[in-house]
């Protein structure tokens, strides 16, 4: 605290010296341990980025590979359906209930719901 001698006493708070050095210290230390930090890390991904490239790229093309595949497929099985719509005019189309409740409730089992 300084208290000036002029005509108007003013007051000034000033931190002490030793405290501002500790806060100094103290946040140059910080800092370096985050340098530190920062540098480990940096090192770290560039011996796993190796890896993660390899990785990605196994599976980019397999994906590619799925893509493509996916494309030549057609959207729809016209030859199923054909023979479908045949057996539906036909009358002999027939429906299994029980295997259609069996596949419903094995999937609403697999699903975790219920």
């Amino acid at each position: 605290m300084k208290i000036s001698s002029n005509n108007n006493a003013t007051i000034q708070n000033r931190p002490a010296q030793t405290s501002d050095a500790a806060s100094a210290a103290a946040t140059s230390a910080s800092k370096r341990s985050e340098k530190a930090d920062a540098s480990k890390a940096a090192a770290a991904s560039r011996v796993d980025a190796g890896a993660a490239n390899t990785e990605i790229s196994g599976k980019a093309r397999e994906f590619a590979r799925a893509k493509e595949v996916a494309a030549q497929a057609p959207d729809v099985r016209e030859d199923r359906i054909a023979e479908l719509k045949a057996k539906i005019a036909a009358g002999n189309y027939k429906v299994n209930s029980q295997a259609i409740a069996d596949r419903m409730v094995d999937e609403h089992i697999a699903s975790g719901i219920g």
